[in-house]
C-alpha cells in the first residue's frame, strides 16, 4: 500500500491551573510548537481547559466548594472567546486540534467534553463524555449517547475520541472500532493521582491504552497532564492529602497498530509534545473482518 506518513503530537504538559484565559493562551503556544515541528494534529488531555479538577480526590465538599465555584467560572463555552482564540490558532498553523476541556452550558452544567477543530479553524466534532464516574459523577453532567459516540473525517484521517475510564467499557470500544477510525485520541487526566490505587496508576491505564491501539488496528494518541511543584505543594498540605497526589504523573504515549510505542515516551515529569511520524498504510482495520491474518490486496 501507499504510505500515509504524517507527524501527530501528543501533549504532556501542565495546565496553568483552573485559569481558563491562562490555559488558552498555553493551549495556542503549544499549537505552534507543534506546528513548527511539523505535526499537523495536536491532541491535548482530559479537563485540559482549565486543568483536571483534582481537588475532587483531596477533601470533602465543604473544602472543595470555592474550588468547584472557581472551577465552573473557568470553563469554556462552545463558540466562546477562548474556543474562537484556539480555532483561530489552528487555522493559523494549518493543524488539527483535539481539545480536552470542561464545557459549560448556557445553565451552568459543566461536562468532560472533547472538540476536534480541523486545520481551517472549524469545529468539526464535539462529544461530552457518557457517563462521569466515581467522584467526578458528582461534579459533572452526563453526555448524551445517542450523539456522543461518533467519528470524523479530517485531513488526515479519520478521527475519533474518548476520554479516560471510558476505554475500559467493551461496547463503547465496538462502537468506536465499527466507524472505522485511523486515530483515535484516548484523553487521560494526570496519573499522579491516588498512586497506590492500582486500576488508577500509569502503567495499568496505559495497558489499556495499548490494548484499545491493538485490538482496533489504529494509532491512539494518548495525552496526560503534568502535576508541578506548585499546585503539588498547595495541595500536599496535610497528610492525608500527600498521600493521594504525587509530583509529575505524566504518561503520555502514541501506540502503533500492534500496540507499541511509536517512539519513545517522555519523563513522567517532562512538560512538553510527544512528537511521532506515524504510517496510515498500516492501518488494520480488520475488527469485523472473518480473516483479520488474510493479506491486505496492494493497491
Amino acid at each position: 500500500m501507499s504510505e500515509r506518513i504524517i507527524k501527530v503530537a501528543a501533549v504532556q504538559s501542565e495546565p496553568v491551573w483552573f485559569d481558563l484565559a491562562g490555559t488558552t493562551q498555553k493551549t495556542i503556544r503549544l499549537i505552534a510548537e507543534a506546528a513548527e515541528q511539523g505535526a499537523r494534529l495536536i491532541a491535548f488531555p482530559e479537563l485540559w481547559l482549565p486543568g483536571y479538577p483534582i481537588f475532587l480526590w483531596l477533601g470533602d465538599e465543604t473544602w472543595q466548594a470555592s474550588r468547584r465555584a472557581r472551577y465552573i467560572e473557568n470553563s469554556a463555552m462552545l463558540n466562546g472567546p477562548e474556543h474562537q482564540a484556539i480555532a483561530a490558532a489552528a487555522r493559523e498553523h494549518g493543524i488539527e486540534v483535539v481539545l480536552g476541556l470542561s464545557e459549560r452550558d448556557a445553565a451552568g452544567r459543566i461536562y468532560i467534553s472533547q472538540w476536534i477543530i480541523d486545520a481551517e479553524g472549524k469545529t468539526v466534532m464535539t462529544r461530552r463524555k457518557l457517563k462521569p464516574p466515581s467522584l467526578e459523577g458528582g461534579f459533572f453532567a452526563s453526555g448524551d449517547p445517542d450523539t456522543n459516540l461518533k467519528v470524523v473525517k479530517t485531513a488526515v484521517g479519520t478521527i475519533g475520541a474518548l476520554n479516560c475510564a471510558e476505554h475500559k467499557r467493551p461496547m463503547l470500544r465496538h462502537l468506536m472500532y465499527s466507524q472505522s477510525e485511523e486515530i483515535h485520541v484516548a484523553a487521560w487526566p494526570a496519573l499522579g493521582l491516588v498512586p497506590k490505587v492500582v486500576i488508577m496508576n500509569a502503567k495499568t491505564i496505559m495497558g489499556t491504552t495499548s490494548a484499545y491501539a491493538a485490538e482496533g488496528g489504529m494509532y491512539v494518541l494518548a495525552p496526560t497532564l503534568v502535576i508541578g511543584a506548585e499546585i503539588f505543594a498547595e495541595f500536599t498540605d496535610t497528610p492525608e492529602r500527600a498521600e493521594k497526589i504525587s509530583l509529575g504523573g505524566g504518561a503520555t504515549h502514541i501506540f502503533d497498530p500492534e500496540g507499541q510505542d511509536a517512539v519513545p515516551p517522555l519523563p513522567h515529569d517532562t512538560d512538553g509534545l510527544l512528537i511521532a511520524e506515524i504510517d496510515l498504510s498500516r492501518l488494520r482495520l480488520d475488527y469485523f473482518d472473518p480473516d483479520p491474518l488474510a493479506p491486505v490486496p496492494a493497491d
